[in-house]
C-alpha cells in the first residue's frame, strides 16, 4: 500500500471495471440499507458484499483488513451485552455481570451495522483508484475544493501509515529497539507520534503551495490528465441504484409498506 494509491488493490474485474462515482452510490444504498432497514436484511447484506468480493478477488485481501474492525466489533458486543440499560431478560449471570437478551440483540444488531458498513466501504476503497474519483467527480460538475477534500480523506491514512513507516525505520536504523514486551514497545512509538503530526502538516502545507502553482480552482478550460471510462451499462446502474435508495428512503418513512 502507498500514499498515491491508498487501499487500491490492482485488478481487471467487473467491479474494477465500474465508473467511480457508480460505486459510490451503490457504497451509499448500502449504508443506507444497513442503518434505515430492518436488521433482518443485515445478514443478506453481509452475503451479497461476500459474494461481489470473491467475483472479484478481494476476498482474500478483505479478510485480511477484517483485524483493523475485529476489537471494534468484539467490544459493541460485548460493552452492549454487559451493560445495556434497562435490561430485564436475564441469559447468563458471572458474578456481577449478566448477559441480558436485549443487550446481546442490540450488539448484534449494532456491530452488524458497523461489520456491513466496513466490508462495503473496503471493497470500495480496495477496487477505486483515488485518482479516478476525483477525476470522475470534478467531470460531472462537483467543486473541485469539494473533490479535493474526498481525495484527501481516501488518502489520508495510507500517507499517515508511509511516513510512520518511514520514521520507524530511520529511527531503527540509528538504533532504536522494537524488541520487548508488549508495554515496551508501545512506550518505543510515543517518539513517533510528533514527527507523524509535523509531517502531516508540513505535507499539507506543500500539496498547498504545489495546488497552488498549478492553477486549482481555475474554471475556464479546465482539462484533465486522465479520462474514466464510463460506460452505458455504469449510467443505467446508477439510475437503478438512485431508484434503491429513493425505495429505501420512502420504506424508511413509512411510505411503501413492506
Amino acid at each position: 500500500m502507498s500514499a498515491t494509491t491508498g487501499y487500491f488493490v490492482a485488478g481487471a474485474s467487473w467491479l474494477h471495471r465500474r465508473n467511480p462515482l457508480t460505486k459510490l452510490l451503490a457504497l451509499g444504498l448500502v449504508l443506507l440499507a444497513a442503518f434505515l432497514l430492518p436488521p433482518v436484511v443485515l445478514p443478506i447484506l453481509i452475503v451479497i458484499i461476500v459474494l461481489v468480493a470473491w467475483s472479484s478477488g478481494l476476498l482474500r485481501p478483505m479478510a485480511r483488513a477484517m483485524r483493523i474492525p475485529a476489537v471494534l466489533l468484539l467490544s459493541i458486543l460485548v460493552v452492549n451485552s454487559l451493560f445495556f440499560p434497562g435490561a430485564k431478560d436475564l441469559l447468563l449471570s458471572v458474578g456481577p455481570l449478566s448477559i441480558s437478551r436485549e443487550g446481546l440483540t442490540f450488539g448484534l444488531v449494532s456491530a452488524g451495522r458497523v461489520l456491513v458498513a466496513f466490508l462495503a466501504s473496503i471493497a470500495f476503497l480496495f477496487t477505486t483508484l483515488a485518482d479516478d474519483l476525483l477525476e470522475a467527480l470534478i467531470s460531472r460538475g462537483a467543486s473541485h475544493r469539494i473533490s479535493f477534500v474526498v481525495l484527501s480523506a481516501v488518502q489520508m491514512v495510507p500517507r499517515m501509515q508511509a511516513r510512520a513507516g518511514a520514521i520507524l525505520e530511520a529511527q531503527q536504523a540509528r538504533g532504536l529497539s522494537m524488541k520487548g514486551s508488549f508495554v515496551r514497545r508501545l512506550r518505543k512509538l510515543v517518539p513517533l507520534v510528533a514527527p507523524v503530526m509535523l509531517g502531516s502538516l508540513v505535507d499539507v502545507r506543500e500539496r498547498t503551495f504545489a495546488l497552488e502553482a498549478r492553477g486549482f480552482g481555475a474554471r475556464p478550460g479546465r482539462t484533465a490528465y486522465r479520462v474514466v471510462a464510463d460506460p452505458p451499462i455504469d449510467r443505467w446502474l446508477r439510475w437503478l441504484i438512485l431508484a434503491g435508495m429513493v425505495a429505501v428512503v420512502l420504506f424508511a418513512l413509512g411510505v411503501i409498506d413492506p
